[in-house]
């Protein structure tokens, strides 16, 4: 049989289709055993993290530091479930993937993809009972980094609930050159994860009201 005989898949196409299927498992697996190598010290000086009231939050941080936050979550947010917004590009769909191992579940959107419909998800998930915390990264997927867009800050003002800054700071850690500066941390490194202040939402979705909101969250999630 010829190998462009269209019952037969290109070898090309079989290799993408099991990088595919085995690498989200494979770097989820990665990710917990790196994180088994850090030393967590958490800075929550409203006790958030402590909190079990059922009320949704809206939780955010940086692109740059997404790579132990769906451990983070679950390791400390066991009690709680979370909708996390994750762009419709391929790099967003390997990141949902891996997400999914942590027991993360995803919504599909972006500010330049699918981010009115993902955005309305959102807000009709935190008005539900027993309604998931929404996790969003306001400076992703394409920046400009450290720069909080609106998105957040609609859903925000939509829902009335209030947004939690979340960051990381590594004591040692690899920087990439990508436009966020993703961060790695090394082995063995410490970690402080910063948690709070709660920050307000918006008096109203009028996106000229966003701009105090957007000032504090930008303050306290830092560089």
């Amino acid at each position: 049989m010829a190998l462009d005989h269209p019952l037969v898949e290109p070898k090309a196409l079989r290799m993408k289709r099991f990088l595919a299927q085995t690498s989200p498992p494979l770097v989820a697996g990665l990710i917990r055993a790196l994180a088994w190598t850090i030393r967590f010290r958490v800075e929550d000086p409203d006790r958030i993290l402590q909190q079990e009231e059922r009320d949704p939050r809206i939780f955010v941080f940086w692109h740059n530091r997404i790579l132990l936050m769906s451990y983070i979550y679950e390791r400390f947010c066991a009690r709680r479930k979370c909708l996390v917004l994750i762009s419709r590009s391929r790099d967003g769909e390997f990141i949902s993937q891996v997400a999914r191992r942590f027991g993360l579940e995803t919504a599909r959107g972006s500010t330049s993809k699918g981010g009115v419909g993902a955005m309305l998800e959102m807000v009709r998930e935190l008005g539900q009972k027993n309604a998931r915390d929404i996790v969003i990264t306001p400076d992703g997927p394409r920046g400009p980094r450290g720069k909080v867009q609106d998105g957040v800050l609609a859903v925000a003002a939509a829902s009335g609930v209030s947004i939690i800054p979340a960051t990381v700071h590594y004591s040692w850690k690899w920087e990439l050159p990508s436009w966020d500066r993703f961060q790695i941390p090394l082995p063995g490194s410490i970690c402080r994860l910063v948690i709070g202040p709660n920050i307000l939402p918006p008096p109203s979705p009028d996106p000229n009201t966003f701009e105090e909101a957007r000032r504090q969250l930008e303050e306290a999630l830092g560089d």
